[in-house]
């Protein structure tokens, strides 16, 4: 809170619904729970911390969560969400819901089905887009003029840009969920159709009259290839993030000129 208010920053807060710790051995447990209670009860918990962290924060932010399980029915789903609006609405923060392999957005045919029901078509929901996840889990990069996602993909994406409060602008493909080096020239194509589809989400943002919120979030180890035996990172992590926040700089001064 002291460096964000000496750098005159605001921040993301980042929960995870029963997971996120340590376990007794020292292990980093993602997930750690089945029951919608005990989601529902940590989700409580930690939206009352972030709301007395942030009002510690001059300029503010706003909290990012996973959520859920990727097993949870529909109806489980639905209720843990119908829950976990009800919450938001106690703060004056937004609250995005990431799209997250293991969470409740892991894929977009779940995503789509939470976002046409009855009880979540009309609300305010926001996602934090990271579409990575689902370019690993449908093990392709989704393309709205690919014959085999052009049926579905388009009617998702808006649904996708409709709600979108935050982007994660990791750059992955059909076999991980992060390129090593975004640079490399063999990783162009699927790059620019990933920055293709941000800009999307970027400039649903504006048409909104809406802050644009983006991270180039490129994570260490396991999300950083590494060799065998050595476990040495393949490539720069501190040059694939810069690497890609400018290119979504140049990608956002050349197609949104209109709002500088």
């Amino acid at each position: 809170v002291r460096s964000a208010n000496a750098a005159g920053l605001s921040v993301v807060l980042q929960i995870h619904t029963c997971g996120g710790y340590l376990n007794k051995d020292k292990e980093y447990v993602y997930c750690g729970e089945y029951d919608i209670k005990e989601h529902k009860k940590n989700l409580v918990e930690q939206l009352a911390q972030c709301d007395v962290i942030l009002e510690m924060v001059k300029k503010g932010g706003f909290v990012n969560v996973h959520a859920g399980m990727d097993s949870w029915s529909l109806e489980d789903s639905i209720q843990f969400l119908t829950f976990a609006l009800k919450e938001e609405n106690r703060y004056p923060f937004k609250v995005t819901f990431e799209t997250h392999r293991q969470r409740l957005f892991h894929n977009p045919f779940q995503t789509r089905d939470i976002l046409n029901h009855p009880s979540i078509a009309n609300s305010d929901l926001k996602l934090n887009a990271d579409l990575s996840h689902w370019y690993l889990s449908c093990e392709r990069i989704l393309d709205i003029h690919e014959p085999r996602d052009a049926p579905w993909w388009p009617e998702v994406l808006q649904m996708v840009r409709k709600r979108c409060g935050y982007t994660h602008c990791r750059l992955g493909s059909a076999e991980c969920p992060q390129l090593a080096d975004p640079s490399a020239p063999e990783c162009s194509a699927d790059v620019q159709l990933q920055l293709n589809t941000c800009t999307m989400l970027w400039q649903a943002q504006l048409d909104r009259q809406e802050e644009v919120w983006s991270c180039p979030e490129f994570g260490p180890q396991p999300y950083m290839p590494s060799m065998p035996h050595t476990q040495e990172d393949v490539s720069s992590l501190s040059q694939a993030v810069y690497w890609t926040r400018g290119k979504m700089e140049q990608k956002f001064k050349a197609q949104c000129t209109q709002y500088w």
